[in-house]
């Protein structure tokens, strides 16, 4: 995407807009909220045999043979060095040939060894692996010992005292998240991330992009047939609770240092990216565009908060997972290919959105869009449309340029 100039906005905009971002109550004429627990929140795409000879079940339906030789691929890549039987040893792998496997979705079993790699908090050398993940775990331990008591001190409290303020508002229809044991976990991870971060501190929102990384190492551990949603953290030894947390620090770390200028002062990365994709929607939909500006809408209302939460208050949170597939196999997931998939989220509600007539109805259906039910088939929609836009708009910079004249 083009370098955009977006001056910092007056303060008390800015956190108004901070303010809808992290909303959590539905507006007054939205349908009201029902416990997410009747759909499980990690995704699950077909089975993937323990045994690397056997033939994988099922394939999705969008995929066919190709998901099934991907699926192989990728079985076979993740059995190397298993403890059970006499498997071969770990391999080293090749990040490219990752990323192109693990694009269109990564089976549950797998997912979390993949997100390690993918994130680059596990090594691809094969030898490094082991002595690495414990090193990073061991470090992480070593930040919570030489920091956490730190959160009462002067300097201090006001950070301490918002990550108190948000963790249990977050995700408040499913259970995982308002126990005590995981609010606890979540505020370790939170305070030491803000305390070496200075530079943007914790900002209201960082919290929710923990909990896909939470999600997803928490399964490595639970039976297949338990729901991780309603799942009882305090069952696991403390050990494993241990690595769970450990992992998540520095993957959502990883995330965060290919964003931090979303959440430094006045948030420019938030900013240049809302106007990014506002010059990308005059392009690609400009009747819509034409619509929301007709109407007052400024893109700022409503995609601060998708660039913000990364779309994750948007869709639920099994659709964030089978998303941040796709982002951690992308090299600028997060940062670039993001605001593509924000270009094809909003133009998917196109037709809807141009049948509001004053501002209210557009604002209302932006902020309560009927996403309950999105999965998987619902992603790679709108990833292989984020990819087509990215094809043609990231060769050709020119058009995003924030210096063209407004329509």
């Amino acid at each position: 995407m083009p370098p955009v100039s977006a001056a910092p906005t007056k303060n008390s905009r800015q956190q108004a807009f901070q303010r809808l971002a992290i909303q959590k109550e539905p507006l007054p004429s939205s349908v009201s909220a029902t416990p997410q627990t009747a759909n499980p929140i990690y995704p699950k795409l077909p089975e993937i045999s323990d045994h690397s000879a056997a033939p994988i079940a099922s394939a999705p339906p969008h995929g066919g043979d190709r998901d099934q030789t991907r699926f192989a691929r990728l079985r076979r890549l993740f059995s190397n060095g298993k403890s059970s039987g006499r498997s071969s040893p770990p391999v080293d792998v090749d990040l490219e040939k990752l990323r192109e496997d693990c694009w269109m979705g990564i089976p549950h079993k797998l997912r979390p060894q993949a997100w390690r790699l993918l994130s680059g908090y596990l090594p691809t050398n094969a030898e490094r692996r082991e002595v690495t993940l414990q090193c990073k775990r061991d470090e992480y331990w070593h930040y919570v010992e030489q920091y956490f008591h730190s959160r009462f001190d002067d300097q201090n409290a006001d950070t301490f005292r918002q990550i108190n303020i948000d963790i249990p508002r977050m995700c408040p229809l499913i259970p995982l998240f308002q126990q005590k044991m995981v609010q606890e976990m979540f505020e370790r991870i939170l305070y030491i991330w803000a305390i070496r971060h200075p530079a943007s501190g914790y900002v209201q929102g960082i919290n929710d992009l923990v909990t896909p990384f939470f999600v997803v190492f928490l399964s490595e551990f639970i039976p297949q047939d338990v729901e991780v949603g309603s799942f009882d953290v305090s069952q696991l030894p403390l050990e494993q609770c241990q690595l769970i947390e450990a992992d998540s620090f520095w993957c959502v770390s990883s995330l965060l240092d290919s964003i931090q200028d979303n959440y430094t002062f006045a948030q420019p990365g938030i900013q240049r990216k809302v106007l990014q994709l506002r010059h990308l929607m005059s392009r690609v939909d400009r009747p819509l565009h034409k619509h929301l500006e007709s109407n007052g809408i400024e893109y700022l209302q409503f995609a601060f908060r998708w660039m913000n939460n990364l779309l994750m208050r948007e869709i639920p949170l099994r659709a964030t997972i089978r998303l941040w597939d796709t982002y951690l196999s992308e090299p600028d997931g997060f940062s670039q290919f993001h605001n593509y998939m924000c270009a094809a989220f909003l133009r998917t509600w196109s037709k809807q959105l141009q049948n509001e007539k004053d501002f209210q109805g557009v604002m209302i259906l932006l902020q309560n869009l009927p996403t309950q039910s999105w999965g998987d088939r619902e992603i790679c929609e709108l990833t292989a449309d984020a990819f087509s836009l990215q094809s043609v708009f990231d060769g050709a910079r020119r058009h995003l340029s924030a210096q063209a004249a407004s329509p």
